[in-house]
């Protein structure tokens, strides 16, 4: 029986394809990596004949720590809080994950396809989904144009 030889990093090949195809495929964006960072929150923009919808993820996150703010066209959403460090208090950590802990405020800016009148701009918080409803003005607003039939001549 011939025995064959391989270089020993061919034996790593399928593995190092795999992680290639899964940095590829999973971190399509830099949103999407500082979503699997902890540093952003995952959002949802809709838009419907009548208004835009923004929905956030805020999990944990009081309703009194998030800030909605517009600029022209876009809608910006802070969420969080000062950092909780008591200086009176000696604290050692045994484990830090909590991203709260040590970025404790994070932030999106969604960009929309018109312009933000602030007045027509509602917010509802609920379950810790920020809902943020934001209505289109007339001008924006698809309309549908009746196409009228000219009737042909008659010929003589």
């Amino acid at each position: 029986m011939a025995s064959v030889t391989r270089e020993p990093i061919d034996a790593f090949a399928p593995l190092r394809q795999a992680v290639n195809r899964f940095m590829e495929d999973s971190m399509a964006g830099p949103e999407r990596a500082l979503f699997l960072l902890g540093r952003t929150f995952p959002v949802d923009v809709i838009e419907t004949p009548e208004e835009y919808l923004i929905e956030a993820s805020l999990l944990g996150i009081r309703p009194e720590d998030v800030q909605i703010s517009t600029a022209g066209n876009t809608i910006t959403i802070r969420a969080g809080r000062k950092a909780r460090r008591n200086p009176e208090k000696e604290e050692t950590y045994l484990r830090r994950e909590r991203i709260d802990r040590f970025l404790p405020e994070v932030g999106r800016t969604i960009t929309l396809p018109a312009h933000v009148d602030p007045a027509k701009v509602k917010a509802v918080y609920e379950h810790g989904v920020l809902s943020i409803h934001i209505a289109k003005d007339e001008e924006d607003k698809e309309h549908t144009i009746q196409v009228q039939v000219k009737t042909p001549v008659a010929a003589k």
